[in-house]
């Protein structure tokens, strides 16, 4: 069992838990009571630690994070369904590859079969019937090899098909659904590769919110926000290279990872990312008549080796307070924090 708590350790750590939630204002519901649960009883020491690191970046929780959490280190099935994926996936390469050799040596069998019966031919009458069997045999053989080696052919097609729609479920548990971005799990994924690949690679991040949002919710509803949205979302990710990475990291918020970009480069990208979202216009389709603009307040920072990723994040929100409170017309980024 993963927990032996008594009435009264569960009743003490419950109380532990809602403190917590409420402290960092999340939501008491399953996924957050899960992770703060398992933190408050010191089970997992990786999820311990990137909480603490959390905590220590002074950056807020939110769902999306809370969600992050459970997915990385209390989803079990989540873990045990990679695994599968794996192996699945191992299955069907050796598959592909014992039917072609299967196919290999089954047609070298034949042609050297053939070779023989060939001789034997040319013997005297006896044998010669006796060949003559073995050579209608054979090509019965043949033909049935014929088929197997399409039905192996077919097979093997089906398994690339396979292998082709478990790389698509892998992708899927890395995006998110509503704006086909990258999530927070394809975010630290990727950052993990590129820092592997080189410690001291420099990355900068533009971090993206939409002004407003919901107010905008509040007032039309949340499907067409939820198309609004992913509009925006399709839009901002247009700006991203195959090198970098678009997330959505909340709700209305969104960064884009740019690696071997400099802070100044990553601004100016910036800022045609807000041009490029303020030109885009909305109709409505009951009505005709047309949507708010839509603007966006976005910050500019790039990534430390020296600090945790949830530092990173947390010093990028203040990047993003900045701008909110400049204005939309400006992109706030880490040289106007610097003083003077």
């Amino acid at each position: 069992m993963k927990y032996q708590d008594t009435l009264q350790q569960a009743l003490e750590k419950a109380g532990l838990v809602k403190a917590f939630l409420q402290h960092n204002q999340l939501a008491i519901h399953p996924i957050n009571y899960a992770v703060a649960y398992d933190y408050i009883s010191g089970n997992n020491a990786e999820l311990c630690q990137a909480i603490e690191q959390k905590l220590a970046s002074k950056a807020g929780f939110d769902d999306f994070i809370m969600a992050e959490l459970y997915q990385r280190w209390l989803a079990d099935e989540n873990a045990e369904q990679e695994q599968l994926l794996q192996d699945v996936t191992g299955i069907v390469g050796r598959l592909s590859g014992y039917t072609d050799l299967a196919a290999e040596a089954t047609g070298l069998f034949i042609q050297q079969l053939d070779q023989q019966l060939h001789q034997l031919a040319a013997t005297p009458a006896a044998l010669g019937e006796i060949a003559a069997a073995i050579k209608t045999q054979t090509h019965t053989y043949q033909q049935q090899q014929q088929q197997l080696h399409q039905q192996l052919a077919m097979a093997n097609q089906q398994s690339h098909q396979l292998r082709h729609e478990l790389e698509q479920l892998k992708l899927q548990k890395m995006q998110d659904p509503l704006t086909g971005l990258y999530n927070r799990i394809a975010m630290q994924n990727q950052v993990d590769i590129w820092l592997t690949e080189q410690p001291q690679r420099q990355i900068a991040a533009i971090v993206i919110d939409i002004d407003h949002f919901s107010r905008f919710n509040q007032d039309y509803g949340n499907t067409i926000g939820d198309v609004i949205l992913s509009k925006v979302a399709r839009k901002v990710g247009s700006y991203v290279q195959a090198s970098g990475l678009p997330v959505r990291s909340g709700g209305e918020e969104f960064i884009l990872l740019l690696p071997d970009v400099d802070l100044r480069t990553a601004n100016e990208i910036a800022e045609q990312v807000r041009k490029g979202v303020e030109k885009l216009r909305f109709v409505s389709s009951r009505d005709k008549k047309s949507l708010p603009k839509i603007t966006i307040s976005l910050g500019v920072s790039l990534f430390q080796a020296k600090e945790s990723w949830y530092q990173f994040l947390a010093r990028s929100s203040q990047v993003l307070k900045l701008a909110k409170e400049r204005g939309r017309n400006q992109v706030a980024d880490e040289l106007m924090l610097q003083p003077g």
